[in-house]
């Protein structure tokens, strides 16, 4: 074969092989074979480990509900201790105040007796007593109110026996006079009242 026979021969191939048309690929989507296969034990196994870490998510879940209940406990309990505190606080300071006035109801009460025995000028007598009551309706509205005595049966609670008489005239264990104003602060005894107490048993007289 010369040298130009072999060149129109390879040039009528390269013509043939150009004009060749490249066939598309067709893909199976059911071959597996480039995939990587999961056995059935594995794929238990995976969804079991799952299934353990959903257990250890609902135990660490379920803890930190716990602790978070526990805490919004301890902020009520604390909420309550501070309002008890500031309640206290208050309490206290009121019946410190108070404590301190009682002495000079004490002296103007003592002073309006004097004067009427005295018979100071009636004038005098009735500025000191409207001063004496305007005093005592400011501590009445801050919850403070006179303990009540004459006519009364002795009760160690609100009274304190200074003196004791006996007469028939009274009951036993009433009082008969009282020495020194007692107070109440709201519920609370401020100062107990202090008092003349008879002591009278008819029958033991009787005999």
């Amino acid at each position: 074969m010369t040298r130009q026979k072999e060149d129109e021969i390879n040039k009528d191939g390269d013509i043939r092989m150009n004009n060749q048309k490249e066939e598309p690929k067709v893909v199976n989507k059911n071959d597996t074979s480039g995939c990587d296969e999961i056995s059935l034990e594995e794929l238990k196994n995976i969804c079991e480990e799952y299934r353990n870490n959903a257990e250890e998510y609902q135990k660490k879940s379920e803890e930190y509900l716990k602790n978070l209940k526990s805490l919004k406990a301890e902020f009520e309990n604390y909420r309550k201790r501070e309002r008890q505190f500031r309640d206290s606080f208050i309490k206290s300071s009121n019946r410190d105040l108070m404590l301190k006035i009682l002495p000079v109801m004490d002296d103007m009460d003592n002073a309006i007796l004097e004067s009427k025995k005295n018979e100071v000028h009636q004038s005098y007598v009735e500025g000191a007593e409207l001063i004496y009551r305007k005093l005592l309706n400011i501590l009445e509205k801050e919850g403070v109110r006179q303990i009540t005595t004459l006519g009364e049966k002795f009760d160690p609670k609100y009274h304190e026996a200074m003196m004791t008489i006996s007469s028939p005239d009274y009951e036993d264990y009433a009082i008969v006079d009282e020495l020194r104003k007692g107070y109440m602060l709201n519920e609370e005894v401020l100062r107990a009242a202090q008092v003349s107490v008879n002591r009278w048993d008819k029958n033991e007289k009787e005999r």
